[in-house]
């Protein structure tokens, strides 16, 4: 198939491009100007056959032109964050353009129609746990609102019938294709230059980025029409996370023991300076909320039906910092 793709010179968007390469497929990407030259670029030609339309999601024209001649298309191109001083660009891109793209992708007959979505579109559930029942929820970030504005969208679509294919990652982990690391990644930034973590209770569901990447490649059948997939992976706690740090840093990491109310207070103030200064993106209210929070998700559907099993995301975690992670991300050695 050909499947045009927004998103991939970014974090996940790399890895899927690459799955949908190794499968057979042949991919269109859509390029801002200021990335043609990246290096990931030169590594998917090495895959596969790969066709560059340089533009911008956000202008009609070159949403157009990267549809032309596809027959399926990923939309997985989002600014990911809780950087305050972006929430003008999180809705122009996360929400108003992933929405003119799902609808033209509909209008010019493409099957599947996917729409990379996120868990925090449905964080929190009422029940306590992620599902597919769980309804898209109403955002305790500016992040949170523009997935769920998307997630609206692409329901309305499938309502009608149309092919449309919404995942749902987790917090995504493990080495970049090439790229810049993941969102996740960052924000554990203080924690490694500094040796130094919290001690608390809570867990994240977090899922290898290898198993994302082969989900969005098993979609590629048309004519299966709408539906969703959890991609949450598995619940690990704060604890298991930390671990996995030592382990890919090999080095300790003192733990010092923090209430989960403190670190909602700080997570609160880091918010606040957040509108005037860059922040980890690990230091915001939401991250803080899911890490406290430990909600699990129900996989059992996307594990069924796309055949599949996940990865240890400890393992992932460990690969990030291991030894070969700096040659795997600049692309001098296989990932």
């Amino acid at each position: 198939m050909r499947v045009a793709i927004t998103g991939a010179t970014g974090y996940l968007g790399a890895h899927v491009a690459r799955a949908l390469l190794v499968a057979g497929h042949h991919v269109k990407l859509l390029v801002l100007p200021g990335e043609v030259s990246a290096p990931v670029l030169g590594r998917l030609r090495e895959l596969g056959p790969v066709s560059i339309a340089v533009g911008d999601i956000r202008r009609d024209a070159d949403v157009r032109g990267l549809l032309t001649g596809a027959d399926a298309m990923v939309s997985a191109a989002g600014v990911v964050g809780t950087d305050e001083r972006r929430v003008q660009l999180m809705w122009d891109v996360n929400a108003c353009a992933t929405e003119a793209i799902l609808r033209a992708a509909v209008e010019r007959g493409l099957d599947p129609v996917v729409s990379v979505s996120s868990y925090s579109a449905l964080f929190p559930p009422s029940d306590g746990i992620i599902s597919l029942a769980t309804p898209t929820a109403a955002g305790r970030s500016a992040y949170a609102k523009t997935k769920g504005y998307a997630d609206r969208v692409a329901r309305e679509l499938q309502r009608t019938g149309a092919p449309v294919v919404v995942t749902y990652p987790s917090s995504v982990v493990g080495p970049a294709f090439c790229t810049a690391p993941g969102v996740t990644q960052q924000g554990w930034s203080p924690i490694v230059r500094w040796a130094v973590a919290p001690k608390l209770k809570g867990g994240m569901q977090m899922i290898d980025v290898l198993d994302v990447a082969e989900v969005h490649a098993r979609l590629m059948h048309p004519g299966r029409g709408p539906r969703r997939y959890l991609c949450g992976g598995v619940l690990l706690t704060f604890d298991d996370m930390i671990d996995a740090l030592e382990q890919g840093l090999g080095r300790r990491i003192r733990r010092v023991p923090l209430p989960a109310a403190a670190l909602l207070a700080a997570a609160r103030a880091a918010d606040a300076a957040a509108r005037v200064m860059p922040v980890p993106a690990g230091l915001s209210y939401e991250a803080a909320t899911l890490l406290t929070a430990g909600t699990p998700t129900d996989d059992s559907v996307t594990l069924r039906e796309l055949a599949m099993t996940w990865r240890s995301p400890s393992d992932a975690i460990v690969a990030s910092f291991g030894a070969g992670a700096a040659l795997q991300q600049f692309g001098d050695s296989p990932t």
